[in-house]
């Protein structure tokens, strides 16, 4: 069964080029590998980007950029977790899901919730999505829009 669910993870291997914007205003560009790990049994994912050089200093200066998350499985819930952490020294435990062309991430921690919904194209070779972001779980704001685009 678990190697069924893990096979969900298929689409996701390989180099991607991403694009990030808010309010249709270019946050960064960068790219994302997601390769398997062990024998195929986690997936890990390192992204980088490169800041737009008009953005605010703050925003710079905050950068989460270079990025490691490893995924992995719960075969008894059918749902993955994905491990966070980036150079701020940021980590977090991030819920996440992949069904039917769909692929959510959230988390729940209080004070700063979040969460993501990107949709695969018909050939699996862009993610359209965007994060969203709430102080309470239960009044949500967009954040930021984040697109995947495959290119090997």
């Amino acid at each position: 069964m678990s190697d069924v669910l893990l096979e969900r993870l298929i689409p996701f291997i390989g180099e991607w080029r991403t694009e990030a914007a808010i309010g249709g205003r270019p946050m960064a560009n960068g790219h994302t590998r997601f390769e398997w790990l062990g024998n195929k049994q986690f997936v890990i994912q390192r992204a980088d980007a490169e800041m737009a050089p008009d953005l605010p200093r703050e925003w710079v200066e905050n950068s989460p950029f270079p990025i490691t998350s490893i995924i992995g499985l719960d075969d008894a819930t059918g749902l993955f977790t994905m491990l966070y952490t980036d150079t701020r020294h940021v980590h977090r435990v991030v819920n996440m899901m992949v069904s039917a062309g769909v692929w959510k991430l959230w988390r729940d921690s209080p004070g700063f919730f979040q969460r993501y919904v990107g949709t695969f194209d018909t050939d699996g070779t862009t993610i359209n999505g965007s994060w969203q972001r709430s102080q309470d779980g239960t009044h949500w704001a967009h954040d930021f829009d984040l697109v995947y685009h495959k290119v090997g």
